[in-house]
């Protein structure tokens, strides 16, 4: 819920930046989680050291140039945090996908309920790639309004609609594989995301599953 409510705190404010005109303030807030993501990366051990030294070095140069008032190139920072963030979950979810790997959110219902019905297996392949669809398709849409809409228009899209539409996008799935599947013994959307949390704890935990 915290982490619910700074997500849509920094939506709100970005939205309310880019829609009055403020684009110092806007630019600024864009830049704030591209310096995060890139200090994250620069600090964490585990990551090549390549891959830190970049994340340092372009950090520091985003930094200068933020401070040197350089905002038309900032300006260009705009859709970059939407981008990553739906190109990162695209990838989360496709890499699954590949010939002999089993499906996301397959692992996910596994999780729950332990062994599944083949056509729930089938299902939930299915709905691992209607994830990829939607977030290629949200992270497209964010790079073609910045670049042919205007700015608020843009902004009204990333910072006010993207969390409706997942949460539709959740919503919608949930509705349809309740009604489609009536003799399966569904998990509660509550159920899913904290299944979903365990998961991801567990594929971080070092030494545990292979």
């Amino acid at each position: 819920m915290g982490l619910a409510a700074v997500v849509i705190g920094y939506a709100a404010a970005t939205h309310g930046a880019v829609a009055s005109g403020h684009d110092t303030l806007g630019r600024a807030l864009a830049l704030a989680p591209v310096l995060a993501g890139l200090m994250w990366l620069a600090v964490r051990p585990r990551r090549p050291p390549w891959v830190r030294l970049t994340a340092a070095v372009t950090g520091l140069a985003l930094a200068v140039l933020a401070i040197r008032r350089a905002t038309s190139a900032l300006g260009l920072l705009y859709p970059l945090p939407s981008i990553l963030v739906y190109g990162t979950l695209l990838w989360m979810f496709a890499r699954t996908l590949a010939p002999g790997r089993e499906a996301l959110i397959t692992s996910l219902a596994r999780h729950v309920h332990g062994t599944l019905p083949d056509e729930i297996t089938a299902y939930t392949r299915q709905v691992t790639w209607a994830w990829c669809v939607f977030f290629g398709s949200m992270a497209l849409t964010s790079l073609l309004l910045f670049v042919f809409a205007s700015l608020p228009a843009w902004s009204l899209f990333v910072n006010v609609l993207s969390l409706p539409l997942i949460a539709a996008m959740f919503v919608a799935e949930y509705v349809y594989r309740v009604l489609r599947y009536r003799r399966f013994s569904h998990a509660s959307l509550i159920t899913s995301v904290w299944a979903f949390q365990e998961l991801g704890r567990g594929a971080a935990s070092p030494g545990r599953g292979s």
